[in-house]
């Protein structure tokens, strides 16, 4: 079953009594996901279970689904932003899936903010920290990517997303839904930022703002969005940039192994011709093999082009000199933008990661 099927059955577009039947079989066993998820909040909540200090201020970015909300140009922006503060970050990560060795979020992430912080995935965050900091004692702050549930991590400061696309996961916890976890778990959070704010109408919207405010007592602190602000390309082994309009006269074929593909691909209908779009299962491993089929039905198909992301170009570029493609790859650059509470959060993250910090002093 592929992930778009899957994610069709549990949106309930899949119909007829096979998806019916997959998803009474997953709802069945859905509270017994929840109810795991819920034991551990309680046992760290009534102090049964220990965080454990990392050693420098810590701040998590994090969801309560599973895909794709906006992570990692999060995490990019508060790295930025506190590396302009005059902080040396460490993003610690999990490393979901590596392929060749290296996690691809880790690839990302380094392309990203490699130029001001260290990236270091593994599954053991807290002892990954202590690494860390015996390795490089300048480090005066962390980040948590995807930390929300990982609470053995301390941390001084809990962000958490959700996506204005799909914000509760088709509304169950996993493996019926997307949840990781009850929506009540967003009361942890100090601050809430609903991304993909601009894919939505203002009536979603605002009803979304409703339903955070009556969780956790809380508007959303924030509003965010991805934007293009322009492309990365391949194109016969050399690498450049371009404008968003240059896709205006391709014909692209959109392939992306992300968590949430729907989002992807309709931005890329905003800017581009597309004539076939193929989602893999998310932090696929691109063999040849599969990397060749899909250049054939994209050529197939009349593409002109290949539109793809970050995240899935760091693991084709090994595979590109083998095949010689003939077709320009590009990828946009993302950034994370603020219609609103952009200074808000600017404001609360530098008064929960400040720079001057008895745990910073080596």
């Amino acid at each position: 079953m592929t992930q778009q099927h899957l994610l069709a059955i549990l949106s309930g577009q899949a119909r007829g009594p096979g998806p019916a039947l997959v998803r009474g079989l997953l709802a069945a066993l859905a509270p017994l996901y929840a109810w795991g998820a819920a034991a551990k909040n309680a046992f760290f909540d009534a102090g049964w279970l220990k965080a454990s200090d990392l050693g420098r201020p810590a701040v998590s970015v994090g969801n309560l689904t599973t895909g794709g909300t906006g992570k990692t140009p999060m995490v990019a922006w508060v790295v930025h932003a506190l590396a302009k503060a005059g902080h040396r970050p460490c993003v610690l990560l999990r490393g979901y899936k590596s392929q060749n060795g290296v996690s691809d979020e880790a690839q990302e992430l380094h392309q990203r903010v490699g130029a001001v912080a260290q990236v270091a995935p593994h599954p053991d965050r807290v002892a990954e920290a202590r690494r860390q900091l015996a390795a490089h004692p300048e480090i005066t702050c962390f980040v948590l990517d995807d930390g929300f549930q990982h609470r053995r991590a301390k941390r001084d400061l809990d962000l958490v997303l959700v996506d204005a696309t799909n914000p509760w996961g088709y509304g169950a916890t996993l493996p019926r839904g997307l949840l990781r976890e009850k929506k009540a778990g967003l009361r942890r959070a100090d601050a809430v930022i609903v991304t993909r704010s601009d894919r939505v109408d203002a009536e979603a919207l605002a009803q979304l703002g409703v339903e955070i405010q009556a969780i956790t007592g809380r508007d959303p602190l924030a509003l965010a969005r991805h934007d293009w602000e322009g492309l990365a390309v391949w194109r016969d082994g050399a690498e450049d940039v371009a404008p968003l309009d240059a896709l205006q006269t391709a014909r692209v074929a959109v392939v992306c192994g992300i968590g949430n593909p729907a989002a992807f691909t309709a931005q890329a209908r905003g800017c581009a011709q597309v004539v076939m779009v193929e989602p893999v299962a998310d932090h696929a491993a691109w063999s040849p093999a599969l990397f060749a089929g899909v250049v054939e039905r994209a050529l197939a198909a009349g593409a002109t082009a290949l539109l793809t992301t970050e995240k899935d170009f760091v693991k084709w570029r090994p595979l590109l000199a083998q095949l010689h493609l003939t077709l320009p790859v590009y990828r946009p650059l993302l950034a994370m933008q603020f219609p609103q509470g952009g200074e808000a959060l600017a404001t609360l993250l530098a008064s929960h990661i400040p720079l001057s910090n008895p745990r910073t002093a080596s």
